[in-house]
């Protein structure tokens, strides 16, 4: 799909509460802020054990420059707890659930047409460094393929367990890094990804979706790009400094 990056001035102050949510950058040297309850279920529903994030929470960096949502292992395992199977045809999209998270006390929703994708291109053997970092990793290998689009991450941040917000989150949030500030606002991306107000609530969400590609998001492994954190990881605590 196609993307926009922009250099310039920021929105102007008087619309940055009406049409923007806001997290202050909490990283020293990424786009990092805290992150809460990522759950596919409301929390007054949710089992805490299967719920990532709770209590003193996650880091998320939001970072364009990573194809898919990295996570733990463990987070990952949780969150497969609370959803159905996506079936490889994409045939139950429409009865998966929304995924909610809570960035610096706002929260947050992907639709399932956000966290599924559809793989596309030649799917070559060899790419076995790109398979590698997929979670969910299928038996075999095929092109028109769906499963979630998560990778995964397992190292420990000084806020928390790492997460890294990828291109599915920026599909549907147009986002504004302000290095002046330290700060980032987001609001809901609509066509041509000009900012929508950020609001809040299923209308709102259901609304965007239909503004976004129909289907889940067509990937080809060929291009798919992994966390580029590996260099500043401190291999004898498996940590790095956000």
């Amino acid at each position: 799909a196609p993307g926009y990056l922009t250099w310039g001035p920021t929105p102007e102050l008087t619309s940055k509460p009406r049409f923007f949510a806001k997290a202050a950058v909490k990283g020293k040297h990424h786009w990092a802020t805290s992150m809460h309850n990522v759950t596919f279920m409301p929390m007054a529903e949710a089992p805490l054990e299967t719920v990532p994030c709770t209590g003193t929470g996650c880091s998320v960096i939001i970072d364009s420059g990573t194809s898919l949502i990295a996570a733990p292992g463990l987070a990952l395992m949780q969150l497969s707890k609370q959803i159905e199977p996506i079936m490889e045809d994409c045939s139950n999209l429409h009865k998966l659930p929304t995924l909610r998270f809570t960035i610096d006390g706002t929260e947050f929703e992907l639709p399932p047409k956000a966290y599924v994708m559809r793989v596309v291109g030649h799917v070559k053997e060899e790419a076995d460094s790109i398979w590698d970092v997929l979670f969910f990793k299928p038996k075999v290998r095929k092109v028109h393929m769906c499963m979630p689009a998560f990778m995964q991450i397992d190292m420990m941040s000084q806020l928390g367990p790492v997460w890294i917000m990828g291109m599915p989150f920026f599909r549907y949030y147009h986002t504004t890094f302000d290095r002046t500030a330290k700060e980032m606002y987001f609001a809901r991306a609509g066509a041509d990804c000009t900012p929508q107000p950020f609001g809040k609530g299923g209308a709102q969400l259901v609304s965007l979706d239909s503004e976004v590609d129909d289907g889940p998001m067509d990937m080809d492994p060929e291009a798919m790009v992994p966390p580029s954190l590996s260099s500043m990881i401190d291999t004898s605590t498996q940590s790095v400094d956000v």
